[in-house]
């Protein structure tokens, strides 16, 4: 059973688990180091720790393409780049539809691991929380950006992960702010969400989900 808001907000079920954007095609950020200060928010931390499974390190080798320079590619180069993007977008989409963790921080500065998936139509991101799955559909996201977005929180966090590994997503005035283990798999996740969010809106036009 899946319970709906009646606002364009974040879907809520109880019970069972659930083309490229130029924008973000110029918005590739691949420096950043390690953050020192994770381990310190790690007793914060609910459940067990996230585990990177083994398509994603290989993913991970193979890279993300370097897109700054992408109206200065040839035609070729960029066909290129479109398939290798793809298959990264898909390969990640796949993964995700299984489920994985991420970590999210919440409004008191703590974070917490989620278990987090896409529904199998690639309409919604779905994230587990104390027994309830809320969704997140695409249709109703309006930006998916790097680093933090602290405009709802209660009060600032005395510390925080490197903005290096985090990433905001931004639904109906509200912001979700997810960290991520390094800046390549933040990258990923950010590039993947905007190209299925794109896909979604050209296969969608009159913003309506067909499940």
């Amino acid at each position: 059973q899946v319970r709906r808001a009646h606002s364009p907000g974040p879907r809520v079920a109880r019970g069972g688990a659930q083309q490229r954007s130029d924008e973000a095609m110029s918005m590739f950020c691949c420096d950043g180091g390690p953050c020192k200060n994770t381990a310190k928010l790690r007793s914060d931390a609910t459940g067990p720790a996230p585990i990177v499974p083994d398509s994603a390190q290989s993913r991970g080798q193979q890279s993300l393409p370097m897109l700054q320079d992408w109206d200065k590619l040839g035609a070729r180069e960029k066909e290129q780049v479109q398939e290798k993007l793809e298959s990264i977008v898909n390969a990640f989409a796949r993964e995700l539809t299984r489920g994985k963790v991420f970590m999210k921080l919440g409004r008191n500065g703590r974070l917490f691991y989620r278990l987090c998936t896409l529904d199998k139509q690639l309409t919604a991101f779905s994230m587990h929380i104390k027994g309830a799955i809320v969704e997140y559909p695409f249709s109703n996201m309006q930006h998916i950006t790097f680093g933090y977005d602290l405009t709802d929180f209660t009060h600032v966090p005395v510390s925080l992960p490197s903005d290096a590994l985090a990433a905001v997503i931004v639904m109906d005035n509200r912001r979700m702010n997810l960290v991520f283990s390094s800046p390549m798999e933040r990258d990923e996740f950010v590039t993947c969400m905007l190209v299925l969010k794109e896909r979604h809106r050209r296969s969608h036009p009159d913003g309506a989900d067909r499940r």
